[in-house]
């Protein structure tokens, strides 16, 4: 009778248990079956892409030319400014040209003077009174002092600098007053000319190779072969003309493995100046080629990888092989096939083998 009682009130306690366990793992199985989350996706085709390669450069005028004193003594006068646009033949500097004056009229008068010489021996040679051994002499004394007196209207033209191109003014290291010596290796200024601008780069041999494998021809012919190139301005603007491609330099650079290429860009607008600076955007174009975004991929070691998703909607992290970048998209060198759907966001949320629901874009 007593155990009939016990067994009655464990059973009364037992039931309720059962069922508030059996109840709570129902409601844990509940929560543990998460949805397939539903992903941004898109189908990789086959599609032309243009890839551009930037590279820094340094923009200098087709023609530069450096301006050096010919001529010895004080500036006594500069005509220009710093970043003065000029004319060819306009002045740019006078220096003091009393010496030069000097020595002008001191040739003159020799150069007469033995000019009348001449003129005086002459008839007597003829009559036989004088030696033309003398008239010889006196030639070689008129040829030496007309050469005396060219030499000094010449050294007096030094004296008054003018640009011999049209162009831009550079900086100016003297002022008026200084002293200049003919010959000396330190120039005054220089004058840039407006036409054609060089943008000098450097490109890897590996890379140059990649750029020309499609075309004929030699080096030198393959690279002004290439697409016109574009100019980034150092503020980030676009400058609105493109620059044909050309060797800067035939060497390769043994100590960096680099070739020195030059893009020429007109300048009719005079906005590029010698030595500004800005990026060379060089593009190469491929035909049939699968682009993938970059933000689609992600890398395990040194592997880059990508979650294709496939039939039954099962993503798989799939190792492909990516060349150039094109934008912000990669090109698929290996890895993917025409019409395969890729995971393009939330990557992180995704784990190999798992399901997904593609949200196609």
């Amino acid at each position: 009778m007593r155990q009939s009682f016990f067994m009655s009130r464990l059973r009364s306690f037992l039931i309720p248990f059962l069922m508030i366990t059996l109840a709570g793992c129902h409601s844990s199985n509940k929560g543990n079956h998460t949805p397939p989350p539903h992903l941004k996706a898109m189908t990789v085709h086959y599609a032309d892409a243009t890839v551009y390669t930037s590279y820094a450069t340094q923009l200098q005028s087709e023609n530069v030319v450096t301006i050096y004193p010919r001529a010895t003594g004080y500036i006594e006068r500069l005509y220009v400014a710093e970043g003065d646009h000029i004319h060819k033949g306009q002045p740019i500097l006078k220096i003091q040209d009393n010496d030069y004056i000097q020595a002008l009229r001191s040739a003159k008068a020799a150069y007469e003077n033995a000019l009348l010489e001449v003129r005086k021996i002459t008839p007597l040679v003829k009559q036989g009174i004088i030696s033309p051994y003398q008239l010889e002499t006196d030639q070689s004394n008129l040829d030496a002092a007309k050469a005396n007196y060219e030499n000094a209207r010449i050294n007096l033209g030094y004296t008054l600098i003018t640009s011999p191109v049209t162009g831009v003014v550079g900086q100016i290291t003297l002022r008026e007053g200084s002293l200049v010596t003919a010959g000396e290796s330190s120039p005054i200024t220089t004058v840039s000319s407006n036409g054609n601008m060089f943008a000098y780069f450097s490109i890897d041999e590996k890379q140059m190779l990649q750029l020309v494998d499609t075309l004929k021809g030699t080096l030198q012919e393959k690279i002004m072969r290439l697409p016109p190139a574009e100019l980034t301005l150092a503020d980030g603007t676009l400058y609105s003309y493109k620059g044909k491609i050309a060797l800067g330099s035939g060497l390769i650079n043994s100590t960096t493995g680099s070739l020195l290429l030059k893009a020429i860009f007109p300048n009719p607008q005079e906005l590029l100046r010698t030595g500004s600076t800005g990026t060379i955007q060089l593009p190469k174009y491929y035909k049939n080629v699968l682009l993938v975004p970059q933000k689609a991929t992600f890398d395990i070691q040194d592997k880059k990888m990508i979650y294709t998703v496939d039939k039954e909607n099962i993503a798989h992290a799939t190792n492909i092989t990516v060349g150039a970048s094109a934008g912000d998209n990669y090109v698929v060198n290996d890895g993917l096939q025409d019409g395969s759907v890729i995971v393009i966001d939330g990557i992180n949320l995704v784990k190999d083998g798992m399901k997904v629901i593609p949200v196609l874009h």
